[in-house]
């Protein structure tokens, strides 16, 4: 999922996740949490707002136990405590995307104190919204709501989390957030889709936006089991492995051949004899995992974040190389960049990498899959992790707000005033 947009790792006692946000990564090694990339809104976790261009320790800003997830939004953070039965987060705080109560930015981990004592099996986040699942079937959401995405059937943003009364009375296996959209699958297999509906990534054959979820109805006859989302399109795959894409296109990223928008979930014809094991979404590129480890990537190239050895958008899946040929058993998709792990529990990294979010202690782009020494059992395998006390890199550029906030095609912008970005967006230096 676009679960945020840019990648971070978690790795917990032999298990390991990938997981995406915009230009910072996460990961945690025999009960250590690490964090690398972009940090000026205290998304890192370690009490600062500095960039870390390598995997780096919170050493002393979080140690609660049995830490078993680590969600990224694109400026904030989330981590779930199976011992403590404790949601925490933290990083950029605005339109209440933490759950703290409030709008205020946390530099280090904060207990979501209305859900202590909730068993959580999914978390998901997105730009400035998020959402759980928990492990009745219930789920709960909070942070912006400009488009209804929180699914509570208004438009008001909401600083705690609160339940989706929609789907009372049906059990919800899975969710995605993409920009501001929000996607489900539930135990019977069944699609829904709500929020910001523009360019059909809500699969539900119109433009038109939803503030509570509705079934997509197109798929009925086919058990979904998967579903992710993308900046503004979305993707899901079927019982039997087959994967469908909708929404956005203006960058190949539904991978159908073409630049054309769907309004409904459409087979991807590419790859309908390959079993789709994960799928995940950044920005404007899509990538998606084979049953057998193949890895396949697609859309938006800019920076070689599908990583293929070139810099040109794709509109079909090409398959992504690794050393050896590795196995790939889990991937995500940051805004500009990606990350997977392999089998043989190497971490590699692409794509953007000017805010050091590729983990590898410099701040080039890469155009294919480069190890993480840190992190990687190749590498130095987390034994010679850097400390939060290491020196941060402190080089900062200015990008606009549509940079930060993505231009929609024909919306015109005038006079130097980007005006489809909220005024309280507009508001940090920024680096690429």
């Amino acid at each position: 999922m676009y679960t945020g947009l840019a990648a971070r790792l978690l790795f917990m006692y032999g298990r390991a996740w990938v997981t995406a946000g915009r230009s910072v990564n996460m990961a945690a090694a025999g009960g250590l949490v690490c964090s690398w990339g972009r940090g000026e809104d205290g998304q890192l976790g370690h009490g600062d707002a500095e960039d870390r261009p390598v995997p780096t320790v919170l050493t002393a800003a979080f140690d609660a136990p049995g830490i078993v997830s680590v969600i990224c939004g694109a400026d904030h953070t989330t981590a779930y405590s199976d011992d403590e039965l404790q949601l925490y987060s933290w990083g950029w705080g605005d339109f209440g995307r933490l759950g703290h109560g409030n709008s205020s930015d946390v530099f280090n981990p904060q207990p979501i104190e209305v859900l202590q004592g909730v068993r959580i099996t999914q978390i998901a986040c997105a730009d400035s919204h998020c959402l759980v699942v928990t492990a009745a079937g219930q789920v709960h959401s909070w942070g912006r709501n400009q488009n209804g995405q929180l699914g509570l059937g208004n438009t008001e943003d909401s600083l705690l989390p609160q339940k989706i009364q929609a789907f009372q009375g049906v059990c919800v296996k899975t969710i995605a957030a993409g920009a501001e959209h929000t996607a489900a699958v539930t135990e019977d297999g069944d699609l829904y889709g709500w929020g910001w509906g523009r360019y059909g990534n809500l699969g539900l054959g119109d433009r038109n936006d939803r503030s509570v979820p509705e079934k997509v109805s197109s798929v009925e006859g086919e058990k979904m089991v998967l579903v992710a989302c993308g900046w503004r399109h979305t993707m899901t795959v079927s019982a039997s492995g087959s994967l469908y894409t909708y929404g956005w296109s203006k960058y190949g990223q539904l991978g159908h051949g073409d630049f054309e928008d769907h309004l409904v979930p459409h087979n991807l014809e590419a790859l309908k004899h390959v079993a789709i094991s994960q799928i995940s979404g950044g920005w404007r590129h899509t990538m998606a995992l084979a049953a057998d480890g193949k890895l396949y990537g697609w859309g938006w190239n800019k920076f070689g974040q599908v990583g293929v050895a070139d810099n040109v958008d794709h509109c079909s899946p090409v398959q992504v190389r690794f050393p050896n040929e590795q196995k790939v058993v889990q991937v995500a998709c940051g805004w500009r960049h990606t990350v997977a792990l392999t089998e043989t529990k190497n971490v590699f990294s692409w794509g953007r990498g000017t805010s050091g979010q590729l983990g590898h202690g410099e701040i080039i782009d890469r155009n294919t899959p480069k190890m993480i020494d840190a992190l990687s059992s190749d590498g130095s395998a987390c034994k010679q992790l850097e400390s939060s006390k290491a020196v941060p890199m402190a080089a900062k550029v200015w990008v606009s707000p549509s940079e930060r906030y993505a231009i929609v095609p024909d919306e015109n912008v005038g006079n130097g005033t980007e005006t489809h970005v909220p005024q309280s967006d507009a508001k940090r230096m920024m680096r690429v």
